[in-house]
């Protein structure tokens, strides 16, 4: 029997997404001209971000189309196709997973929220402070936004359940907002509590021999987008998500938990060792993704208890697949040289003048933000650290306050896919991607209209220009 129309119907979102890969596809396998290098990674690049960005399909199928097609079409070697694969965000991702589901399965998870949530019943302006600077009290401990992320969500989605705030609530989503965001955003501001951040200084130490360090790094961005970024983030969710709970839904009898488990402590245990090695990895050198997998290993044991018998089939894998193809989208773009060649021409057209450092201040800054979003954020410093000594002699700057306009750049997150922990929250299903992207959209306008000028200023009262 035939197959009737209707039933291989696609939608127009994918019918559009058909088109565009098969424009792509035919423009990387024609036989009839060589394209440049650059212009066939553009083409994946641009495809890749054109679909995360229109939510025309679901992020890891269009990594996986990312994957196809640059190797199909020799678009780069696989490894940097699937460099993703080899990097620590996967894994953090992966890690943090394992340890989320043992957080919900233990019901660790809903303990912690009834330890919080009595101090966040008054008002709902009062309750997402709280989540929003408990939140951010976590990069200090914790150096992984990635691990930091995983850890969080699950314990926030309980933290909601407490208040009365239901799933699908605007109360609940601006919650969950607060702690994702506030545990983010302010991170670029602390050295070792991002992989940009990171990514940055490594790039600095090996191509200007400048190590930049903890305190003057702080000194110089947290004041303004770690501190009075994480007010206005407040009082904007508190506006846009205000909510009233439902009181017959907060601290049900049916599920109050009752005296701390065996294993709720074991999990507690595994989780304080996991902080623990996390916070000291200056001193042992263990990067955070292995702390994790350590961690994950202990849960994933059999007979350990802390997760169900079919853990790792129950496990979500679409995540590692979506953050794999953005790390993957930074590393091909970085070995064809796009990032660079549109930062160059960038260079060439933009006004630069030592006449004008507020000027030359936001063109660095809105550079760097371009940059990003081709090749994502964690790709932003090894494309723009080489320029750095080209755009000091343009602007009559330091090497080192050239360099810092990039943590100005990457703080910019407009749009979700440019931040691997925001994706993970939409695909692990606690975060509806309109939110998401709304937010991030709302943020970064708020950032480069108010913040850049005042951060301009308060790099002016340190001495680091002018």
């Amino acid at each position: 029997m035939p197959t009737s129309p209707a039933a291989i119907a696609l939608p127009l979102r994918q019918r559009l997404a058909l088109a565009a890969i098969c424009v792509t596809g035919l423009a990387l396998f024609q036989p009839f001209w060589t394209l440049d290098a650059q212009v066939r990674a553009g083409a994946a690049v641009l495809l890749a971000i054109g679909l995360w960005t229109t939510g025309w399909l679901p992020p890891w199928l269009t990594a996986l189309v990312f994957f196809t097609l640059c190797m199909a079409g020799k678009v780069a070697p696989a490894a940097d196709v699937f460099a993703g694969f080899a990097s620590s965000a996967v894994w953090l991702v992966f890690s943090g997973a394992v340890l989320g589901e043992a957080i919900r399965h233990t019901g660790l998870g809903e303990r912690l929220a009834d330890r919080l949530a009595p101090v966040l019943t008054r008002s709902y302006p009062r309750a997402v402070a709280g989540v929003t600077l408990f939140a951010a009290a976590m990069l200090f401990i914790m150096p992984s936004a990635m691990g930091r992320t995983m850890l969080l969500l699950p314990i926030l989605a309980a933290l909601a359940d407490r208040l009365g705030y239901r799933p699908g609530s605007k109360g609940r989503i601006g919650l969950i907002l607060g702690g994702l965001f506030g545990t983010y955003l302010p991170a670029t501001a602390v050295l070792p509590a991002n992989i940009p951040n990171n990514v940055l200084a490594g790039s600095m130490e090996s191509i200007l021999g400048l190590v930049p360090s903890y305190g003057p790094y702080f000194l110089l961005h947290f004041p303004i987008l770690g501190a009075l970024r994480l007010g206005l983030l407040i009082a904007l969710l508190a506006v846009l998500y205000r909510d009233a709970p439902q009181a017959a839904a907060a601290a049900p009898p049916q599920t109050a938990p009752g005296p701390t488990t065996a294993a709720q402590r074991r999990l507690g245990l595994v989780l304080a060792l996991a902080v623990v090695l996390w916070s000291s990895d200056g001193w042992h050198h263990i990067p955070a993704a292995w702390t994790g997998m350590l961690a994950a290993l202990v849960c994933l044991f059999p007979g350990s208890g802390l997760l169900p018998g079919n853990a790792f089939g129950s496990l979500r894998f679409e995540a590692i697949f979506y953050v794999a193809g953005i790390v993957s989208l930074g590393a091909v773009a970085d070995h064809s040289g796009l990032g660079a060649s549109v930062a160059r021409l960038a260079i060439a057209a933009l006004p630069f003048s030592p006449e004008a450092p507020g000027l030359a201040f936001g063109l660095l800054s809105g550079l760097s933000t371009l940059v990003g979003l081709a090749v994502t954020l964690p790709g932003v410093p090894p494309v723009m650290t080489p320029l750095t000594a080209d755009l000091a002699a343009a602007v009559g700057w330091s090497p080192m306050a050239v360099a810092m306009t990039q943590v100005v750049a990457f703080s910019s997150v407009i749009l979700p896919y440019q931040a691997p922990p925001l994706v993970v929250a939409i695909q692990s299903g606690y975060l509806p991607g309109r939110d998401v992207t709304r937010l991030c959209l709302l943020t970064a306008a708020i950032t480069i209209i108010a913040l850049w000028p005042l951060d301009y200023w308060w790099w002016r009262v340190l001495g680091l220009i002018g």
